[in-house]
């Protein structure tokens, strides 16, 4: 009997042990990888400051560099991929007219009969008035067709609440995304830093960005983003930018989006709209 309960206490404390040797492996492992987002942030917030303080450096070919459509710099042990997107080369949800919307909509391969129908839904969304459009939706239309919430009747607050309207797919979204943005606060775009998205759905757009293209041409200051290196600082004073990261290691890559404004402020230069790892 003393064998076989020593052989059981053996086996006990055999049992135990792996437990143990167990429970601190998954607890290094998810250590570990706190640390990994942990230096990632913190890596993508070092990328938005810089990104911001060469748009407010008053040197022009810093600010002209820094705001090409890609930049690539090595820091704290990893390749970072800077791109900068000026807010008003986009489409603002909050702002435009449903004509607009409905070009963008067909250039997103929707034909105009259905793209009129989904703008009358997204106008209703923002719109603050109980009253319905012929193709749009309210809240007995949510109800009617059992969504489990209403319209928000006023200003969407994020591009991506856009997949919430009535209709709209999450494949029709992810094509307009990259035209559209909710910090702008115009109701046009500036074709100088219009994106690829929004030239495709509006052509005489794309006329006024080829024609201001080739009016940089020869200049020092050329390139997509001319625009903002060739006015003074205090132009840029409450406009809107995306930053968008990418974060590269040995082992993995992450990739995070930020939106700022910029306030003009020395001691507060911008505001943080949105931050997220995609």
């Amino acid at each position: 009997m003393p064998i076989v309960a020593t052989l059981w206490s053996l086996t006990l404390l055999g049992a135990i042990s792996i437990s143990i040797a167990f429970t601190g492996n998954i607890a290094y492992r998810l250590a570990k990888n706190s640390f990994h987002v942990a230096y990632d942030n913190a890596l993508a917030d070092a990328a938005v400051n810089r990104a911001v303080l060469a748009l407010l450096d008053p040197r022009t070919d810093i600010r002209r560099l820094t705001n090409a459509a890609d930049q690539k710099f090595d820091f704290g042990g990893a390749s970072i991929h800077v791109r900068i997107q000026d807010e008003l080369g986009k489409i603002d949800l909050n702002q435009t007219d449903g004509s607009t919307l409905v070009k963008l909509l067909q250039s997103a391969g929707i034909d105009p009969a259905a793209a009129e129908s989904l703008v009358d839904k997204v106008l209703d969304w923002r719109d603050a008035s109980s009253l319905k459009r012929v193709n749009g939706a309210k809240a007995d239309e949510y109800r009617a067709a059992g969504y489990d919430y209403l319209p928000r009747n006023g200003p969407f607050q994020s591009v991506d609440e856009l997949t919430l309207v009535m209709g709209m797919t999450r494949d029709l979204y992810q094509r307009m995304e990259p035209a559209l943005t909710v910090y702008s606060g115009r109701q046009f775009v500036d074709p100088q830093f219009a994106t690829l998205e929004v030239l495709a759905a509006l052509p005489s757009l794309a006329d006024a960005h080829a024609a201001a293209a080739a009016q940089s041409m020869g200049s020092t200051m050329a390139g997509p983003m001319s625009g903002i290196a060739g006015n003074p600082i205090s132009v840029l004073v409450g406009r809107a930018f995306t930053i968008d990261t990418e974060i590269s290691r040995s082992t993995d890559v992450a990739r995070h989006h930020s939106a700022v404004r910029l306030t003009g402020n020395p001691a507060d230069p911008f505001w943080t709209l949105i931050r997220q790892r995609t």
